[in-house]
């Protein structure tokens, strides 16, 4: 999952609790994060899943 805390990107892993804090508001240089540190996105049906490097590709 995607939020917003306080105008900066978190973005959560939907299969365990880790979080990362991209320390930006921008959402193009918030997916370059995630893509450097490893973690991965799959879209189901409608919905965006988030996966850490630890958990992987959401299923």
């Amino acid at each position: 999952m995607i939020e917003r805390q306080h105008g900066k990107i978190l973005v959560e892993c939907d299969s365990c609790e880790e979080v990362l804090d991209t320390d930006t508001s921008d959402f193009a240089e918030a997916r370059a994060i995630m893509q450097r540190e490893g973690w991965k996105v799959r879209k189901i049906a409608n919905e965006w899943l988030h996966g850490c490097p630890d958990c992987g590709v959401p299923t």
